[in-house]
């Protein structure tokens, strides 16, 4: 498994809420190997959102689809943390 961590500041409410819908309803049917996506609200204009992948491979074409173009907005700073899942721990 392949997990991204996605750091992301706003500009605006506006932009926070779109992107959030954005991630709700149309990224995660959009991506390719994604299993699932967990976003969480810092403040109204600060997120973490962890993307966990199928395999790296589907990890880089989803960065193609909508990471670059983040990258690019002015409005939205965004820092990404990637790589292999090293172990998950669940309480049983």
């Amino acid at each position: 498994m392949y997990i991204r961590v996605l750091n992301i500041k706003f500009a605006s409410n506006i932009d926070a809420e779109a992107m959030t819908a954005l991630a709700k309803y149309e990224m995660i049917n959009m991506l390719p190997g994604i299993i699932s996506m967990e976003g969480v609200k810092i403040t109204e204009l600060h997120s973490i959102v962890i993307l966990k992948f199928n395999n790296k491979d589907s990890a880089e074409k989803a960065k193609e689809l909508y990471l670059n173009k983040m990258k690019s907005n002015p409005n939205i700073k965004v820092e990404v943390f990637e790589g292999e899942q090293a172990f998950s721990v669940k309480k049983s």
